[in-house]
């Protein structure tokens, strides 16, 4: 197993790789980190030594927000993103963090330009998405988010669009009046269909938001394609497993069960334009006759319609109204799949078989660690939660 990490300019073209790096703690012997999340942006960290002959060939590569990092495992570019820290500068070392493209645009904000309710003017507060698909919404935010960074030489003046899908309403979901929503995801005045509504806040929120009422996935890949998709992920991958025990392929696991932020009781607030309070109830009945009543209250700032309050306080609950929907990680050894055969989004199989812990669960990857050691070995993290019955088997 060989892995290679690799510089690239503002323009993402080759410049060289690390010849030299620096154990990132002297006695673990880590000498790479790096990260990958589902519908959110991994980091990557190393430390490369201040006589690396790439420093007297090339100059300062290691400079904030101009230069780029790639990670090559056995001939896979499985990693890449831009270097937005040197958080240690010394005599022997500079320490790199990087993180992949997503984190731009959580430095971004979105286009205010909907007129404000109260007034019926453009006062540069609101932007307020009530016709239209989810699509064209997604379309539209990236494309005003490209155009913002077109005179610029950043990398994200480049991006171009992959896959844009239009997502169904998930299951369950009602209109203002109770009405079942079905069909392809189109935006409403809040009754017929729902309506979001944002202010001072960044693309990638707003990218997140779109996904928690859709069940959507999005990414930038390491080509600059911006992808919103259904489902973000090999949907019916279960011949990849992560077993522990006898013959297995796992160091070890933390199967969770959060019962501190269990909630089968939930009520959703929100404040309408006028300053109404709205309220939404929605039940787990099976939760609550099995674990009895556990309340809780969650507040939308986004969210100033019934319709839409209540479709959002439905997607929420299966989140939180077991235990068992809480995150699991399992440790992989060297034996287990390779990074490439899975990757973030899969649905995969975890199975535990210990004491009085038996564990046969169908998961989705939404999170994956790898840490390089400097003898080459290589200890591989994934998280793990649950996924909807109807997002999967395909």
């Amino acid at each position: 197993m060989a892995t290679r990490i690799e510089i690239l300019d503002s323009d993402l073209n080759f410049i060289t790789k690390v010849t030299s790096p620096v154990p990132l703690n002297g006695k673990s012997g880590a000498i790479l980190q790096y990260s990958k999340e589902l519908s959110d942006f991994g980091q990557c960290k190393f430390r490369i030594s201040n006589y690396d002959p790439a420093f007297g060939s090339f100059g300062d590569i290691t400079k904030p927000h101009s230069f780029h990092v790639r990670i090559n495992r056995n001939g896979t570019y499985v990693w890449q993103g831009a270097i937005i820290e040197n958080s240690m500068r010394t005599k022997d070392f500079t320490e790199v963090v990087a993180v992949e493209y997503l984190w731009y645009l959580g430095k971004i904000l979105i286009n205010r330009t909907s007129n404000n309710p109260a007034t019926n003017l453009a006062d540069g507060v609101y932007r307020i998405f009530s016709s239209g698909t989810m699509a064209s919404a997604v379309t539209t935010l990236m494309t005003e988010t490209i155009a913002r960074y077109a005179s610029t030489n950043h990398a994200i003046a480049s991006l171009i669009f992959g896959t844009i899908e239009n997502p169904n309403y998930p299951p369950n979901i009602t209109d203002g009046n109770g009405k079942a929503l079905t069909g392809g995801w189109n935006f409403g005045n809040g009754t017929t269909a729902p309506q979001l509504t944002f202010d001072f806040h960044s693309v990638l929120y707003v990218l997140q938001q779109f996904g928690a009422y859709t069940f959507a996935d999005f990414n930038i890949d390491s080509n600059l394609q911006f992808n919103f998709k259904k489902f973000l992920g090999n949907d019916s991958h279960y011949n990849v497993n992560f077993v522990w025990g006898q013959q297995g392929n796992t160091y070890d696991f933390n199967i969770t069960r959060l019962g501190q932020r269990q909630v089968n009781d939930l009520w959703g607030i929100a404040v309408n334009n006028s300053g109404a309070v709205l309220h939404e109830e929605q039940t787990d009945q099976t939760s609550i006759k099995t674990n009895g009543i556990l309340e809780g209250v969650a507040a939308y700032a986004d969210i100033k319609d019934q319709g839409t309050l209540n479709a959002r306080t439905q997607a929420e609950l299966p989140l939180i109204s077991t235990v068992d929907a809480s995150a699991d990680t399992f440790v992989l050894t060297e034996e287990a799949y390779p990074l490439g055969l899975y990757d973030i989004g899969d649905i995969i199989s975890a199975k535990v078989n210990h004491t009085a812990l038996t564990y046969n669960e169908i998961k989705r990857i939404v999170g994956i660690s790898v840490s390089l050691h400097d003898t080459g070995r290589e200890l591989t993290t994934v998280q793990l939660n649950t996924p909807l019955p109807w997002q999967y088997g395909a």
